[in-house]
């Protein structure tokens, strides 16, 4: 008789417990984010590499190594990026996750225009969180750091070995982390030390970091000098066939992000204002994927009493790729936590991002990207 893995009981116990309490769990009402100064040199310096050239060829793929991660590839540019890194520590350290809000009070964030991939995620009250990757950077500043949540235990395992930083969570949050991440965790509720709290964000909001404090944390806990593999593949040339769309609207329950090509780089509305952060420069992207996933109901409930929902990120679904101003449509699929990301063309075809910084909005299957 076939044996359920430890990973489908943790999840099903996730699932069919009634009585899981979500301590740190927000349910506020989104609304604008605050306005801040805007700076034309502040915005521009974050088009996003991406836009500019590097090669012709195909700089990374996702597949090369395990999803566990043995190593990156050989090409001299970062993994989550097809970028070469800024940092030369980045050749032999691990990815950093960081949970980060995205709800009123916690805007304006900080550091998300140094992540390398932003995953952009449902939780409750129809809300987003934030699954911020840095890898190829070091970044002075970033956060508000949040609690975690189930899914981002599956989100982590492409990483390999990664190390993950939020600030707290309850049994359902960390049980999966615990059980199936490989991520060596880092909360605020255990290690104060490794983090720093700011008095221009209340309470709850208040938590940040930096890949200093955060690495060192880290390295100190478990050692790794083993880089990431790629999570997608990147290519300089646009391919053919992409349609061409300036704008795309992801809308959440109770959450909107909208993107635009500005020419150069894809730049951020939150909830119908721009999404700018604390150095006054607007969130910005050089790719922006939308991927289809079903919503998992469960009975866990925060602290308020909402229900958790749980975003399936194993499996298949629709995706849409925009880069360079065009839109490719395909299919992401991952059929199990071992297997890598990968995205295709109804004929089979890899779709390649651009090099540079990737922003996935992970948007239930019930909805539709708006184009425009």
């Amino acid at each position: 008789m076939h044996q359920p893995s430890p990973r489908s009981r943790l999840l099903g116990a996730i699932v069919a417990t009634g009585s899981l309490v979500l301590a740190a769990g927000c349910t506020k009402a989104a609304s604008a984010p605050p306005k801040v100064a805007t700076s034309s040199a502040a915005a521009s310096s974050t088009a996003g590499a991406g836009s500019s050239a590097v090669g012709s060829a195909v700089s990374s793929a996702p597949g090369s190594a395990s999803a566990a991660g043995t190593s990156a590839p050989a090409t001299g540019l970062d993994p989550l990026t097809g970028l070469p890194a800024s940092s030369k520590a980045a050749a032999t350290r691990p990815a950093l996750g960081v949970k980060i809000d995205n709800v009123d009070g916690a805007w304006p964030q900080a550091g998300l225009n140094q992540a390398d991939i932003v995953f952009d995620l449902p939780v409750e009250g129809g809300l987003t969180r934030l699954l911020a990757i840095f890898h190829s950077q070091d970044v002075g500043l970033f956060g508000p750091i949040r609690s975690a949540r189930p899914v981002d235990a599956d989100l982590l395992h492409l990483l390999g070995h990664a190390y993950f930083a939020f600030s707290g969570g309850s049994t359902s949050d960390l049980a999966p982390i615990a059980d199936h991440s490989n991520a060596t965790p880092m909360w605020w509720d255990v290690t104060p030390s490794l983090f720093v709290t700011r008095t221009d964000h209340a309470v709850p909001h208040q938590v940040f970091s930096s890949t200093d404090r955060l690495y060192a944390g880290g390295e100190q806990r478990t050692p790794s000098t083993t880089p990431p593999p790629a999570i997608f593949s990147y290519a300089a040339a646009t391919p053919t066939g992409g349609k061409p769309v300036t704008s795309i609207t992801a809308q959440y329950d109770a959450a909107t992000a909208h993107w635009k090509w500005t020419g150069s780089q894809y730049v951020r509305d939150q909830s119908g204002h721009p999404d700018m952060l604390l150095d006054a420069a607007q969130v910005s992207a050089a790719n922006v994927v939308v991927m289809s996933v079903p919503l998992q109901s469960t009975r866990a409930r925060d602290s308020h009493g909402t229900v958790v929902p749980l975003p399936v990120v194993i499996g298949s679904g629709h995706v849409w790729v925009f880069r360079n101003g065009v839109s490719i449509e395909g299919t992401w699929s991952r059929p199990n936590e071992n297997a890598p990301m990968k995205l295709v063309t109804s004929t089979g075809q890899v779709i390649a991002l651009t090099p540079g910084r990737t922003w996935v909005e992970v948007l239930p299957n019930s909805r539709l990207p708006q184009l425009g």
